[in-house]
This record gives C-alpha cells, sequence and structure tokens, in this order.
C-alpha cells in the first residue's frame, strides 16, 4: 500500500509505503505525477519516507514501477529516502546508476532537512553577487555545478567585464550548501582559469570547505594575481579585500 501526499510549497510528493507495492499503488504515482507536473508546469520531487524498504505485491507490480522509472527518471529534479533502515545506506548508489536524478539518503530525525532539500531544487546552482564594483564578478554558488552553469552563467560574465576592463576581480563564494562540481564544472572552471590566467588582479576564495581551501593554496602560486582565502563567515571581510 501507498499513502501518496501533496507538498506544493516544496513541490514534492512525500510518497509512504506501507506494505509491499502494487500495481494500483504505481498507477495512483504516475497519475499524481504526471497531473502535478501538467498543473504546476513542472514536475515534482520526490520524497520516500519508510520504515522499511518497501517491496512488490507481485512481478506486475514490480514491471509497473520499471515502467514509472523510465517513463519519468529524466523528469524527476530530486529524489529524498528518509529511512532509518540500514537498506536505504546503499539505495542511492543503486539509484545514481538508474536515474538522472539527484538521489540523497536522509536519516528519520532529518525529515525537515529532506523536504528543505527537494524545495531548493529549482533554485540556480550560481548566483551573481549584487553590490559590488563594477570590475568584480561575485559568485555564489550551491547544490551540484554543472557545466552548463559555466557556460550560461559564468564564462559570459567574465568575458562581459574583461571586454570593459584590461583586468578583473573575482569574489567566489562556495558555501556549506555546495554539494559537488561535475566532471564537466570541473572542466570548464580549468578552461577559464587557463584562457584568462592574466585576466584576474584579485581573486577572493569564500569557504570553509576544506578540499577548496587546499586547492586554493596549492594552485594560488601559478596564478598571477592577489589570491586570499577567506573563511564562509568572513564574506563581508571578503567584499571588502576585493574592493580595495
Amino acid at each position: 500500500m501507498l499513502r501518496i501526499t501533496e507538498d506544493a510549497g516544496r513541490n514534492c510528493l512525500i510518497l509512504e509505503p506501507s506494505g509491499p507495492l502494487t500495481r494500483a499503488d504505481l498507477d495512483r504515482l504516475a497519475e499524481r505525477f504526471d497531473g502535478w507536473a501538467a498543473e504546476h508546469g513542472r514536475p515534482p520531487g520526490l520524497l520516500i519516507h519508510a520504515a522499511a524498504f518497501p517491496s512488490w505485491a507481485d512481478f506486475g507490480a514490480l514491471a509497473r514501477h520499471v515502467r514509472f522509472i523510465r517513463r519519468h527518471h529524466r523528469q524527476v529534479p530530486r529524489v529524498a529516502f528518509v529511512s532509518d533502515a540500514r537498506a536505504f545506506d546503499v539505495a542511492p548508489l543503486i539509484a545514481r546508476r538508474l536515474v538522472t536524478a539527484d538521489v540523497r539518503h536522509f536519516p528519520e530525525k532529518d525529515l525537515d532537512a529532506a523536504l528543505a532539500w527537494l524545495a531548493a531544487a529549482g533554485e540556480p546552482a550560481v548566483t551573481l553577487m549584487p553590490d559590488l564594483p563594477d570590475n568584480v564578478v561575485g559568485l555564489s554558488v550551491r547544490g551540484v555545478v554543472h557545466a552548463r552553469d559555466y557556460q550560461e552563467i559564468i564564462i559570459p560574465e567574465i568575458e562581459r567585464k574583461l571586454a570593459r576592463y584590461p583586468r578583473i576581480r573575482l569574489l567566489y563564494r562556495l558555501g556549506p550548501e555546495l554539494e559537488a562540481l561535475s566532471a564537466g564544472a570541473v572542466w570548464n572552471d580549468a578552461m577559464v582559469g587557463l584562457k584568462h590566467l592574466t585576466g584576474f588582479e584579485r581573486v577572493a576564495v569564500v569557504s570553509d570547505v576544506g578540499w577548496i581551501r587546499h586547492s586554493v593554496a596549492a594552485f594560488a602560486p601559478l596564478i598571477p594575481a592577489e589570491v586570499q582565502v577567506f573563511g564562509d563567515g568572513e564574506l563581508a571581510a571578503a567584499k571588502a579585500w576585493i574592493a580595495r
């Protein structure tokens, strides 16, 4: 049996299985999912809240589940598993090989965090910081950064500034909300650095993420610009330094 609850504020369907899934359960899920997408103009995220890993009533139910995944997995932005059952520890690892959605497991106590994570799915990974001098590019990143974020936001903004100034300054905040850089994003990051290596006068990196701070420290001597690393709580100081 599958209980389906809609959460419009967080753009998600909450799925609570309480027994083996039936064909009717999966048909109802497909109907609710398609109806939501048509009504709201975007597909919902899915939160699976379960005490134990669900099974299927029969082979027909399993087939319906596979069909739902095949038809909808490219549309679903995020899937959150909320459970203390140990089986869900490996579920995201398996799911990531089968679906394109971002998948994460949360313990039972973090139900609210899971809902907040689903609600943030529609927010942009990269935003431009306002209220900075015109020769400064201010970038704040969160979630999963993809190659398209570089191609559509970061690179055009850097090249727009370089068309107006011989050298510019970069303020780059990678806060605790950062989840990952895709392989394409890492490649684009490297290409931006190589192409515009002499185009930066100052670079401020604001982050508490360990590997980012270590990477900046390692590569700073190779960059022909002043480079300074700030903690995430020092954003105001970073803004003052980059504008000085």
